[in-house]
Order: C-alpha cells, then structure tokens, then sequence
C-alpha cells in the first residue's frame, strides 16, 4: 500500500430546505350520529375516510307498528337523514323528515310511513353518509384533486368547535373547512370561529385560509349581508351556490388542486347544481366579495365554474386568495431556505451576502416560473458594510457595532406579483 502523507475523505451534506404541500385541506365536522370527536386522521382517498367514519347506528327505544310516521330512539338523528330500520327482508328504508326531543329520547318523522312492525331494540341504521365522509369526498371528487385531505371528527350531539381548531391548528395543511356549515344566522358564530382561527394561527408554515359555503336557500340580499364582522378576512374564501352538495368542501378541493398562484376565477367544479344565478344577484355577490357558481355559455360542455377568486375582505389589498396563498408559499420557502444562515453566518460582507443569495435562490426560479414578474433584495447593512471603514461616519459605525451586538439586521425583500387576467375590455370596430 503506498505511503499518503495527507490522507482526505471527501463527503457532502448539501442542505435540503423544508418543503410543504400547497393544498392540504383539514374538515372538521360531524360523522354518523352518536359518534363521538375522535383524532385528527389524513386520507388520500374518499374511500378510506367512509371506513374511518362509519355510517350512525342505534337502535328503538319503543315498538313501532305498521303505518306508524314516527319512531323513538335514544339520540339525535337529524332532518334529511336516511335511516334503514331493522334488519334483513324485514328492513326499511326512510328519510327523517324531522327530530323533536321528547323527554330522554328523541321522536324521528319519517316519510313514508312504515309498513311492517318493529320491536324496540331494533337497529336503526344511518344509510345517507354522514357530513364528514360527504364533505371529505367531495373535496377528492375534483379534477385535480387535493393530495391529501384530514377528517377532524367532532362530538355528533355536542361538538366543540374550539377544541376542533385547536386540534387542527398543530396540522400541516393550508385550507380549512367546517364540513356542512353553511353560513346563515345560525352558524354565524362558528364559522366566524374558523376565520378567527386562520387568521390568528401562530408559527411559521403554518399560515392557512378558510373556506365556507353561503346557505344556499338564501336570498343574494341576505347573503351578502352575511360578509361582516369576524367573517370579513381575507384569510376567508366564501362561495355563493344553490346545490345540496358540500360545496365548501369542493372548493377546497378546486383550490388545492392548484399551485398557489394560479386563480381560481374559471376554474372548474364537480358539484351538482342545475340552476344558475341571474346576473342581478351575480352583481351583489360579485360586490359584496362573495364567490359564486356559474356555468358560462361561452365555454363548452354546460359544466360548473367557479365564477371569481375573491377573499372576503380586501381592504389590505389582497382582493384575490392566490395573493394570500402565494405570499404564504413565498414567505415560506425563504424562511425555510434562510433558516441555515442562522446561527451560522455573521454579520460581515461575506455574511450577508450569502443570505442575499439564499434569497435569490429562492425567487429566481419563481421568475423563471412566472409566479412572480422580478423581486429586489435590500440589506442596509450591507451597503455600510460595502463602504471604506475609514469613510463611515460616527452613527454608520455604531450603527454596525448595534447590529454585530445584537447579532440582528433588517432585509427588505420586494417582489412584483403579476395577477392573471380577470377582465378584458375589447372594441370591436366595424368600418365600411
């Protein structure tokens, strides 16, 4: 073996940044009645979530004989559930047309009235799926679909939306919905519970909008009168429709279909909806910063689009979700690529300098993307760093000594953001 004098083993630890999905979503809502909140759990497919959230089941708590419109049974089953009662040839299937609290137990109409006799202590069965697999599938059920999607089961008879945030506030996702809570006057308050919640939410990555569904058997005035208070955020996407689909849940799903930038104005929607908005009610929507559905006659085929991508609140300039989303996704990659210069790169010319570089590293391939038009990176120190130190003066020298002691500076990072095309204006001139 022949003789080394410097022996050298080469080896290389490139430094990978962190990197997040761009349209995990989390629904928080209800499973079959009588179910109780359970863990957050994340799907990659509709099927695996009806497994997870299996259909409500009880059982009667009284005889019920043929021609009867009403049986008891010990908890809640709401109006417009599907019920099969009993089992085997004797089963029958009926939908809840109303549930009245009656002492213990609850009194369920059904329509139609039963045909055979059922004994208490038959199994009553809930064969509609219950709000969180709808919800979770029709988020799944658009093209592109969402990656990933997480159920956060709350308590059927007495959720506790708070705790639910709370839960979903440690995930790494980027959209939120309440599965099955259209806005009116009486879910006000908790879907004002969500825009609170992500547009408060603390650490970094884990920025997030929320998305929610107006009721649909509203008027356009009544609606837009509902884009007030803690709900007007432009963390807040609220989307006008008239279908009995969760369409909260399937606009999430538009939305982390696509990269942050993209709008979402045209985009297309898997929903069942056959009537349309008149224009008179599209123009109060349309001012009052409400999303709406719409099936343009120009474009082939009568599907559903999504008819604009407006926050609900646009008085910090960001009028349109891609803003919010992009800025989260750019605000993100720099804190993921800049975090390796803490604790390791100094406060010298050489120093900096690399964290501006890190920085480009970043925006450059969003340029050559077309994400961003150009960006600019200002490090004031630098610029007294780049100075003679014989030609500084007294306060620009304290200035560096502040900052060496510290071991802080400021950077200023300014990015041209060039939005898609929303409108067109066109005149068309004939001449003879």
């Amino acid at each position: 073996m022949a003789v080394k004098y410097i022996d050298v083993t080469a080896s290389s630890n490139l430094f990978a940044p962190a990197v997040r999905a761009f349209g995990d979503i989390a629904i928080i809502g209800r499973g079959g009645f009588g179910t109780a909140e359970s863990p957050p759990r994340d799907f990659t497919s509709p099927s695996a979530a009806a497994d997870a959230y299996p259909a409500g089941s009880t059982t009667l708590a009284a005889d019920a004989a043929p021609g009867a419109t009403g049986v008891t049974v010990p908890v809640n089953v709401p109006a417009a559930t599907t019920v099969r009662i009993g089992t085997g040839t004797g089963s029958e299937i009926r939908k809840v047309t109303n549930s009245a609290a009656a002492g213990a137990d609850f009194t369920l109409t059904l329509d139609p009235a039963l045909e055979g006799t059922h004994a208490a202590g038959d199994k009553v069965r809930q064969e509609s799926p219950n709000d969180l697999v709808r919800a979770i599938g029709a988020a799944f059920n658009q093209s592109p679909p969402p990656t990933r999607v997480w159920g956060v089961q709350v308590d059927f008879a007495g959720p506790d939306w708070d705790a639910a945030l709370v839960r979903t506030g440690v995930l790494d996702v980027q959209i939120v919905v309440l599965a099955n809570t259209p806005l009116n006057q009486a879910n006000a308050e908790t879907v004002g519970k969500l825009a609170d919640h992500v547009t408060t939410i603390d650490g970094d990555g884990k920025e997030r909008i929320g998305v929610a569904m107006l009721d649909g058997s509203l008027s356009a005035d009544d609606a837009v009168a509902l884009n007030t208070g803690s709900v007007r955020r432009e963390r807040m996407v609220l989307v006008a429709h008239r279908s009995p689909d969760d369409v909260a849940a399937a606009t999430a799903g538009v939305i982390a279909g696509y990269r942050p930038h993209i709008s979402l104005l045209l985009k297309p929607i898997s929903i069942a909806m056959t009537q349309t908005f008149s224009e008179s009610e599209i123009d109060k929507y349309d001012t009052h910063l409400i999303n709406w559905i719409t099936s343009p006659v120009l474009l082939p085929g009568q599907a559903l689009y999504l008819g604009e991508g407006y926050t609900a609140d646009s008085s910090h300039n960001k009028k349109y979700i891609d803003i919010v989303r992009t800025l989260d996704d750019v605000n993100f990659r720099i804190k993921a690529a800049l975090i390796q210069a803490i604790g390791n790169l100094r406060i010298s010319r050489v120093g900096l300098r690399a964290v501006a570089t890190l920085v480009e590293s970043v925006l450059s391939p969003l340029v050559s993307q077309e994400v961003i038009d150009r960006f600019t990176v200002v490090i004031p120190l630098l610029t007294l760093l780049d100075k003679d130190p014989a030609e500084l003066s007294a306060a620009e020298a304290k200035e560096i000594k502040d900052a060496r002691s510290a071991r802080q500076t400021d950077m200023t990072i300014e990015v041209v953001y060039a939005g898609a095309i929303h409108r067109l204006a066109v005149q068309l001139v004939f001449t003879g």
